[in-house]
């Protein structure tokens, strides 16, 4: 889904109600029926990160006990985590990721990519280190066929075979909460990203956008979703600056619209994320999206590359490491703060005073 209005093409559909079925229809629709929501993707963050027991999932997550218990169960049955007992307790139990779960690491990465370079009111990542080269991760996301990067300008979008056989069932709306820490130990890396695309409607409206639709009406014709849902999910792509809105009419104002570079930059997030909807989740009649690479004139498949060596990026093969301030910040010994006496040297008085005559 190309997010720029240069890359329509006269072979791609334009029609908000061909946009609508592309889109009820494609792969990231039937992706997100898994991982569409901010807890499903907190709960990937951390199996990523190696956290794979109930009490520390839900230490750094924040979720209650009965959200997690619900998300894991589904994403258990979905084939994205799979238990596994640990210690002599019958009830004792870990949450590992599945071949398909460890399939998902380039959309985690990408949202890794997109966190690091625009949110700065959060915990970044630690520093992962691709254990192949040695060095520090750079990932970038390139074609599989000519290696080059993926930019938004160099696809175009194509109907395919499944486009108007299939649809992704329309899932029971979940109640959308912000992604704010909720308890002591709550890990806040990602929660940008998470508030931003970790919701299955505001991915959509995403796609809508990268579709070339830009009013609102348009937008809620393709989506059919409730004006109090879309409304609620533009102010949000608004006040994170992932898209912006453009005078088309002064008596009365209307706005189209637009999305930014920051909103640009989420490409990466939804090619990824139909790239695995493809792999894992495939249609009886075949996918309903084709992304066409014009650099090369293939079909895109996508992948993750190391930036340093170029090798493909395996989860198994990426460290975890603190970045040297963490690592200084714990190895400083605590200092008790000493109270400076009044008439210690150096201390200036809150008041100056001046010599009257």
């Amino acid at each position: 889904m190309s997010p720029s209005r240069n890359s329509q093409s006269a072979e791609q559909p334009r029609g908000v109600e061909t946009i609508r079925t592309l889109l009820r229809s494609s792969e990231v629709a039937r992706a997100l029926q898994e991982v569409g929501d901010r807890w499903s993707h907190l709960i990937m963050r951390d199996a990523f990160l190696g956290v794979r027991r109930f009490e520390d999932l839900r230490r750094r997550t924040g979720a209650s006990r009965g959200t997690l218990t619900a998300r894991l169960n589904s994403m258990v049955n979905a084939g994205l985590l799979y238990r596994t007992p640990y210690g002599e307790g019958p009830n004792r139990l870990e949450y590992r990721l599945t071949e398909k779960g460890l399939a998902f690491y380039p959309v985690a990465l990408c949202m890794w990519m997109w966190e690091n370079r625009w949110a700065g009111e959060y915990g970044l990542p630690p520093r992962l280190v691709h254990s192949v080269c040695g060095k520090t991760l750079q990932p970038a996301l390139v074609c599989a066929a000519c290696g080059e990067p993926v930019r938004g300008g160099d696809i175009e979008y194509r109907a395919g075979p499944g486009a108007f056989k299939y649809a992704a069932a329309t899932s029971t709306t979940r109640r959308r909460e912000s992604a704010a820490p909720s308890g002591d130990g709550v890990d806040t890396t990602m929660f940008h990203c998470v508030d931003t695309v970790g919701d299955r409607w505001a991915t959509l409206l995403l796609g809508a956008l990268f579709f070339g639709l830009h009013r609102y009406d348009d937008i809620n014709a393709a989506l059919g979703i409730a004006t109090n849902i879309l409304a609620d999910r533009l102010r949000r792509l608004l006040s994170a600056g992932v898209i912006e809105q453009r005078l088309y009419q002064d008596n009365p104002p209307r706005y189209e619209y637009h999305l930014t570079d920051k909103g640009r930059d989420l490409l990466n997030f939804t090619t990824a994320l139909q790239e695995w909807g493809t792999r894992w989740l495939p249609a009886p009649y075949g996918p309903a999206i084709l992304l066409i690479h014009r650099p090369c004139n293939r079909r895109l498949r996508s992948r993750i590359v190391c930036g340093n060596c170029g090798d493909e990026v395996d989860p198994r093969e990426v460290q975890i490491r603190a970045s040297a301030t963490q690592t200084e910040r714990k190895a400083a010994p605590r200092r008790r703060p000493q109270r400076r006496r009044r008439s210690s040297p150096g201390k200036r008085p809150v008041v100056r005073r001046t010599k009257t005559s």
